[in-house]
């Protein structure tokens, strides 16, 4: 029996599925599933391979949104939910459910677990009501026998939901072989063959389109006699030949992704090059969102990693040494033979153990040999470090036994250090020589070296793999069997702290950086991470692109790159400060902060806490100026609403029992009596030429005043009946927008008449600097983009609805959503710009961008305020140029573009 019912000829309102999901929780996986199945096995003469529903690509601008959600559910065969514990408590998922169960009982349900958990009571023939969380309740008993499910948990978090990625392909090709009918490796081997008649006919098109555009150019020339006409005519057609280059280069950018940042950007810099569309620009902008500095697959084979990042590499005739700074070949060739190598601490020394089983010394400077060699040990060794005065060599062999070794004599120091009962894997001496860290099977133990004692170190379950230690030796990290990362006092061997959380599988990789205050990690699940040693938390998203286990990892000298070498015998380069926060968070309020406000020379960030003050920041050094501005007021805790004057001279300040306080910015003191509005103020807003303050109040009216007389002008404005959750003028000054209990409507400043029909289910805005966009916050968990000329949606709507913000030049918006990130769009697009900036902790109630639009300030519920660089050039095209260092080359001129196109060097 065919469990999804037969396909025949689709009608035009018909859906092969239906994806329901918590735009919260899978806001990038649902629309991302339904392009992988829109495009798997897809034939090269169809548009689509299967047509799915998802309401972030698939609605139109309607007045009845369930109305339309409704009739493409009645119009599916298939309902596919993407559960987690947020779609069991998302209101929309739950009424789509309902809906479809209360169709005909046949139409089957395709269940995708994406977070939380899901466990089949066998004796109760139900869902496990107290395990199973990512259900709504109305589930957990609506089938009669366990139904099949997939399982994307960890697919999620992955940066690339491309086909492009294996794991994603993989899900994907699950899905689509239920709703084809079809064995999935039947399927899997269809999309090969269809994407091979597609690389086909695209060279064939390519060919066509030439011919085409050289007939109408010649055609053009024949049939009319004007040559002025004619150029037209050609020209149209060189115009249309760039445009459909620049897209097929911009198709090729987004499946290239974050595997090869390098080649990416200048695939989307190419794009800009044939036609400079908002698509070529978001390319650009994205490659370079990312930590991400360029994939290295062309050194050879790496055989060691320096400790200032500095890649040995080559092949069996002579090696080099790499610099990934200046990103070339230094110093002489190496020609000894060895089958394994580590350098010393500082980099100056390398350790060889040679086929023959000899350990020899090496100057990394001149290739020259320190000293004999040592002849015979190496066959024992499964692990060595040297002493930062390179006078001892520490080793370790298949006896457990830890031995020391003058390198001018060869001979034995001491004692050999006995206590592990297991395989000992790595050993790590502290920067001043005295202590040795030796980690393995059994364990890790921490030796002082002038008395030859050792204490034994726990919290790890099972083998530990890699240790290193803080550069002033106060601090000792290790990385676990067990995925877990640990930092242990160096000198108590008591734990410090513990990152919260760990890798998915052994930590094969561990440093810190050269100041102390970055530890990097690397695991066999192919990411390298970030860590805060202070607090042991991880920094920022994990470090994604290796296809294999990650083995080493180092720091170049003044810290500003990350090398990452892999199995996959390629070698990784990263900033490991992009998208961090600048500086420390602002401390000072303890409570909500909103809103934040630049002063014009963006020398100045005003913020206002529920704590009952305002406080002056310098944005470039992180400090607070002057003491904070403080009025009590007897409604208790409440962050003051705020204006600031476009001369940046004069703070308008609303206190909440009625009354508006200017306040002189120079020296922080009132500026004469405060304007009486009589009620409680919720907003203020002051006009681009400061000659008129708005006040909206708590019952829904707008009153306007003159700042200079403190007298009211105009009549006031009737946003509602409830308080006036925002106010935003249009930066020309001629359009005041108003929120008023969930509603937004515009006003004509000069005859104050509300211009058009109001926007419902929005609490707050933010202009285009052009004014032509509104950016509502919606409570769906999304923000969207209104053409404030024609009152209607500009694209779909976009993650985030804590908080938003234009830059200045209106090219890039900010949102916060319920992760605690902010996330980065291009304004144009609609789409990312990068991975959601991490460092809250709490939920983000406010943005801002400076004037310059180089810094962004974002504020939370728990009162911090973290700044951060959006890395938002003014030049993409000279931004990604400068991080490739290079254009395109031949090769890959030829691979990605239409075949006869002639090569051009971009950079």
């Amino acid at each position: 029996m065919d469990l999804l019912g037969k396909r025949g000829k689709p009608s035009p309102s018909h859906y092969d599925g239906f994806i329901s999901y918590s735009r919260a929780a899978d806001g990038r996986l649902g629309p991302a599933l339904r392009d992988g199945l829109h495009q798997f096995a897809r034939p090269w003469y169809r548009l689509r391979a299967l047509r799915v529903f998802c309401d972030a690509r698939s609605l139109s601008a309607s007045p009845g949104l369930w109305t339309t959600i409704e009739a493409a559910l009645d119009a599916s065969r298939c309902f596919i939910l993407l559960a987690s514990p947020e779609s069991a408590r998302s209101f929309w998922v739950l009424r789509e459910v309902e809906h479809w169960r209360s169709l005909a009982p046949e139409r089957p349900m395709l269940i995708v677990v994406t977070d939380g958990e899901i466990v089949w009571d066998h004796e109760a023939g139900q869902f496990d009501e107290t395990l199973t969380t990512a259900l709504p309740e109305s589930l957990l008993r609506g089938f009669t026998e366990a139904p099949l499910w997939v399982d994307l948990r960890s697919v999620r978090t992955e940066t690339d939901l491309s086909l492009g990625s294996p794991a994603f392909l993989d899900v994907v090709a699950t899905l689509a072989s239920a709703l084809h009918h079809r064995p999935k490796d039947e399927l899997v081997g269809e999309d090969v063959r269809q994407h091979r008649r597609a690389r086909r006919f695209r060279r064939f098109s390519w060919t066509g389109l030439s011919l085409l555009t050289t007939a109408a150019v010649v055609g053009a020339v024949a049939a009319v006699n004007s040559a002025d006409v004619a150029r037209a005519q050609r020209d149209r057609a060189e115009r249309q030949h760039r445009s459909a280059v620049s897209n097929l280069l911009v198709m090729r950018r987004d499946q290239v992704g974050n595997a090869d940042p390098v080649r990416s950007g200048l695939l989307a810099a190419a794009a800009w090059h044939f036609h400079q569309t908002p698509e070529a620009r978001h390319g650009m902008l994205a490659s370079l969102a990312t930590p991400a500095r360029g994939v290295l697959n062309d050194l050879g084979d790496t055989r060691a990693l320096s400790p200032d990042g500095k890649i040995l590499a080559g092949d069996d005739r002579a090696m080099r040494l790499w610099d990934p700074v200046t990103r070339r070949w230094v110093g002489n060739p190496f020609t000894a033979h060895f089958r394994s190598a580590k350098f010393s601490q500082d980099g100056r020394t390398l350790v060889t153990l040679e086929n023959g089983e000899d350990i020899r010394l090496w100057d990394t400077a001149t290739w020259r040999q320190i000293g004999t060699a040592f002849p015979g040990l190496g066959e024992d060794v499964v692990a060595l470090e040297l002493s930062p005065d390179r006078g001892t060599l520490v080793t370790v062999g298949f006896d457990e036994k830890i031995r020391r070794w003058d390198t001018a004599t060869w001979r034995q120091i001491g004692t050999p250090l006995t206590g592990h009962t297991d395989d000992i894997e790595s050993l790590r001496l502290s920067p001043d020589g005295t202590t040795l860290a030796s980690v393995g099977r059994d364990g890790a133990r921490l030796w002082n070296l002038a008395t030859g004692k050792g204490k034994p170190l726990g919290g790890h379950t099972g083998a530990i793999r890699s240790v290193a230690f803080s550069p002033d030796g106060g601090i000792m990290a290790t990385g676990g069997h067990d995925g877990d990362v640990r930092l242990w006092d160096s000198v108590t061997a008591k734990p410090v702290t513990s990152p919260q959380g760990g890798h998915d599988g052994p930590v094969s990789a561990i440093a810190f950086s050269p100041d102390g205050e970055t530890l990097t990690t690397a695991g066999w699940d192919r990411t390298v991470r970030l860590w805060d040693p202070a607090t042991g938390r991880q920094v920022g998203d994990s470090l994604t692109g290796h296809t294999d286990i990650v083995s080493a990892v180092a720091f170049s000298v003044d810290g500003t790159l990350l090398v990452s070498s892999s199995r996959d015998r390629t070698v990784r380069l990263w900033d490991p400060a992009a998208r961090r926060p600048i500086a420390d968070p602002l401390k000072g309020h303890t409570e909500e902060v909103t809103p934040l406000l630049f002063s014009p020379d963006g020398r100045t960030l005003i913020s206002s806490g529920e704590e009952e003050t305002v406080r002056l920041w310098d944005p470039r050094t992180g400090r607070r100026l002057g003491t904070p501005i403080g009025i009590p007021n007897a409604y208790g805790n409440a962050a003051w609403p705020m204006a600031l004057s476009a001369d940046g001279q004069t703070l308008a300040i609303a206190d909440p029992e009625g009354e508006v306080q200017p306040w002189r910015m120079a020296d922080r003191q009132p500026i004469g009596e405060p304007i009486q509005v009589g009620r409680r103020v919720h907003a203020v807003a002051v006009s681009p030429d400061d000659a008129t303050l708005a006040v909206g109040d708590g019952e829904g009216t707008v009153s306007l005043w003159n700042p200079a007389t403190r007298r009211p002008v105009g009549q006031p404005l009737k946003a509602g009946t409830e308080a006036v959750q925002a106010l935003v003028y249009s930066r020309d000054g001629t359009i005041l927008a108003t929120a008023c209990g969930g509603t937004v409507r515009l006003w004509d400043t000069a005859t104050g008449r509300q211009i058009g029909n109001a926007m419902e289910g929005v609490n707050s805005m933010a202009f285009s600097p052009d004014g032509k966009l509104l950016a509502a916050l919606g409570g769906d968990g999304t923000t969207l983009l209104w053409d404030t000329r024609t009152q209607r949606p500009s694209g779909d709507p976009i993650k985030g609805d804590g908080a938003v913000a234009f830059s200045p030049d209106g090219q890039t918006l900010a949102t916060a959503g319920a992760d605690n990130g902010v996330q980065l769009w291009h304004a144009r697009t609609g789409r990312p710009i990068g991975n959601s900036l991490k460092g809250h902790t709490a939920d983000v109630l406010a943005l801002a961008f400076s004037p310059d639009g180089q810094t962004l300030a974002s504020s939370d519920n728990a009162g911090t305020i973290l700044l951060w660089r959006p890395g938002i050039p003014a030049d993409p095209l000279q931004a990604v140029c400068a991080l490739a260092g290079r254009s395109l080359t031949e090769q890959e001129w030829r691979l990605y573009l239409p075949e006869g196109e002639p090569h051009k060097k971009i950079c």
